[in-house]
């Protein structure tokens, strides 16, 4: 029965047109299901297609059926006979390209006369006899980039919208049969040299190599244990003793074994790329999920290999953040419908970032949450004690790693989410918000008038989609407009006049990384080290929600109610109704410890206690039973940062020499401190000249370096500021 796809024209009367095809040289033997009939317009678009039923004639095949168009649509246009996709296959949408390049259809001019239109063809065997053996294998996976929280958890975020090309990889038997002979021995040569070594890891290659398919997880490869139990001594003769027939058949044999090594054969990778074939790129979704059909003969028993390429939008350019070498990043042996996790590690890569789910508190319908500054979530002055690790604590200041009592610096992002219901235009419900910030209770509160955008999706009929961006805010008053549940152009002042039929606009179920913030402050300092220190202490910061006359709204049964995180599970955020005592000027108001002081170091030069300094060769000559004097300054201004110091005796650490913690700690290793960063101490000669953990032996004459690093706890809510650390390194001699 024919169908009528989308973009079919109603102007005219449809005219219906019967198809007969004849696939000629049709053997007992042979049998096909059906086949279909798909016009396409002069504009490539589809026009009609048709399901034919095929039956036997005598040396042929007949398929026939009939499909139906309008006029205007059969003008120029072409029509394309493939096979019907297999069951598992039949929903997906199949455009021109698809279908003659991926499904070997065949593809010819439609010239017909109106007056009695008929589709009459006859196909030579070459043509069809291909369709009879076509199984489906769906391919499915996720992209995702994988971002650790400041707690120490690691989410993995999804890339949406980004385009995604998979290409099916010859199997390596394939690969080494086209191999010419000095590229064969010089792969034996290779292989025996690097079977030689451990195992490698491949690095500085983003990712590792891919194994089968163990739990719908893509994993790092570990060769079977026959391999490893395997003597290299074994493979060494198989490789060395075989003729050019046998070196190819044992390679193919011992795959499993060399493949880890195949990624430091950098002159091999031509050959893998020459050996695959890419099919359509398909497009990512909201989740970063990606599938695309791989049809392939019935008859081949090998399952497909497959090598996995990414692009995404980024400044208006289609950016390559996905392409490994293929010799060592490809998925061999695909169990279809297995969904791969492709992780992403460049860092141009923007993720996208779900909204949180959020469980309100029990009877709150309608609510604004000061969420997070960062990825560190508010806790609130109310909030239970202790604050977790990554959470902004009630006096301001952050616990991550090993690290407490950091504060925050640089450029801030803040976070907020709010219900469904929000906003409402109506007079005294909640319509606008604003960020504000001061110094001290009392002083005059300071807008945050940062730019704030959301990108919406503009959705073009075909394969177009464009990611165009609204603003929030700064409007008047320095107030932004709180995000809506549905994106409307009018609502957002876009015009659609000039976009074609069948355009839809909606938000992306998740944010790009960088549409998560509600408000971005410069923290005081952050841009001059000189005032720094002046301006580092105790900041507040507000929350304040208005209705669309600008009016502030206070938190309360008729409008809304401030709502604050206080559990974390990895999934969904609970959150408790804020306190009254933290309502401040109508607003929701929690503190943040600034300080963007920068870090010092400095080596003083060290000196034998006693001793005549410095000879005319740069020695510290010694005698026996005498002290050297190491000194070292690790400061902040504000003694928030931490140090490490070490001190190796050319390519030897010294542990004894070594320290590290807090710069305002009074002793740390050996060494003695005055609070303020300034660390002494007086080492025995022997203790620098002795034995160390591997080298028994001690030296009469040595050179040494002494290496200091001191780091800033200051944290944007991201990342430390690595910016503010500072480090020094000294060399120095000793001789007797």
């Amino acid at each position: 029965m024919a169908r009528k796809t989308a973009g079919a024209s109603t102007s005219a009367r449809p005219v219906s047109v019967p198809v007969r095809i004849e696939l000629d040289g049709a053997l007992d033997t042979d049998s096909l299901d059906g086949l279909q009939a798909v016009v396409f317009d002069r504009l490539g678009q589809a026009a009609a297609a048709t399901r034919l039923k095929v039956s036997r004639g005598k040396g042929v095949l007949l398929a026939e059926g009939q499909f139906s168009a309008a006029p205007a649509q059969l003008a120029s246009a072409r029509v394309v006979i493939a096979p019907m996709l297999p069951s598992a296959a039949q929903n997906t949408p199949a455009d021109r390209e698809t279908l003659e390049r991926q499904f070997g259809g065949y593809t010819e001019p439609l010239q017909l006369d109106l007056r009695q239109p008929r589709l009459d063809l006859r196909l030579p065997r070459p043509y069809w006899e291909g369709w009879t053996l076509l199984c489906a294998c769906w391919i499915r996976g996720r992209l995702v980039k994988r971002v650790q929280l400041t707690g120490g958890d690691v989410l993995e975020l999804p890339i949406c919208h980004a385009r995604v090309t998979v290409c099916e990889v010859d199997r390596f038997s394939l690969l080494v049969e086209k191999l010419p002979l000095p590229d064969l021995y010089r792969l034996r040569d290779d292989l025996l040299h690097l079977v030689e070594r451990p195992i490698p890891i491949p690095l500085p290659e983003p990712d590792p190599w891919f194994a089968p398919m163990a739990a719908a997880q893509v994993l790092a490869y570990t060769p079977p244990r026959a391999a490893l139990r395997m003597p290299v001594q074994t493979l060494s003769l198989q490789l060395s003793d075989a003729s050019p027939p046998a070196l190819r058949a044992d390679l193919v044999a011992q795959f499993e074994v060399f493949r880890p090594w195949l990624c430091g054969l950098t002159w091999l990778e031509p050959w893998f790329v020459y050996t695959k074939q890419c099919l359509p790129p398909v497009m990512t979704d909201e989740m970063g999920r990606f599938s695309v059909l791989f049809l392939h003969d019935c008859g081949d028993g090998d399952q497909p290999d497959l090598h996995i390429k990414a692009e995404q939008l980024i400044g208006g350019d289609w950016v390559t953040i996905h392409n490994p070498p293929v010799r060592c990043h490809t998925i061999w042996n695909y169990p279809c419908g297995d969904e791969l996790t492709v992780v992403v590690t460049d860092e141009r890569a923007q993720p996208c970032v779900p909204d949180v789910p959020v469980d309100p508190p029990a009877g709150v319908d309608r609510w604004v949450m000061p969420m997070a500054v960062g990825s560190c979530w508010v806790r609130g002055s109310a909030g239970a004690a202790p604050a977790p690790a990554g959470w902004v604590r009630p006096d301001g200041l952050l616990d991550y790693g090993s690290t407490v009592n950091a504060p925050f610096g640089g450029t801030l992002g803040f976070r907020q989410q709010h219900a469904l219901n929000i906003p409402d235009t109506n007079p005294g419900q909640p319509a606008l918000y604003r960020w504000s910030w001061r110094r001290n209770p009392g002083d005059a509160w300071i807008h945050m008038t940062a730019p704030v955008s959301r990108t919406y999706v503009r959705d073009l009929p075909g394969p177009a989609v464009q990611f165009p961006s609204v603003q929030l805010g700064p409007g008047a008053d320095d107030t932004y407009r709180f995000k809506t549940a549905l994106f409307n152009p009018a609502d957002w002042g876009v015009s659609t006049a000039g976009d074609p039929s069948g355009t839809s606009y909606y938000w992306p179920v998740d944010n790009s990384i960088g549409d998560v913030y509600a408000a971005r402050w410069s923290t005081p300092g952050s841009s001059d080290a000189v005032a720094a220190p002046a301006l580092a202490g105790g900041y507040q910061v507000r929350l304040e929600v208005l209705d669309s006359a600008r009016n502030v709204l206070l938190p309360g049964p008729a409008t809304f109610q401030f709502v604050v995180p206080s559990a974390w599970d990895g999934t969904t955020l609970d959150t408790r109704v804020a306190s009254p005592a933290e309502i401040v000027d109508g607003g929701f108001v929690f503190t943040v410890q600034v300080d963007n002081g920068r870090c010092d170091a400095s080596i003083a030069a060290p000196m034998v206690v006693g001793g005549a300094g410095v000879d005319d060769c740069g020695f510290l000559r010694y005698t026996p039973g005498a002290t050297v004097r190491l000194a070292f300054d690790a400061t902040h201004p504000a003694q928030r940062a931490t140090f490490s110091m070490g001190v190796v005796r050319g390519a030897l650490a010294v542990p004894g020499a070594g320290a590290g913690g807090e710069v305002g700690a009074l002793i740390s290793g050996p060494y003695a401190g005055d609070g303020n960063g300034h660390f002494t101490n007086d080492f025995a000669v022997g203790t620098l000249m002795g034995p160390v953990p591997g080298h028994p032996g001690s030296c009469d004459n040595a050179a040494f370096a002494a290496n200091l690093y001191v780091a800033a706890k200051a944290h944007d809510g991201n990342s430390r500021l690595h910016a503010y650390d500072a480090s020094a390194v000294r060399a120095f001699a000793l001789a007797r």
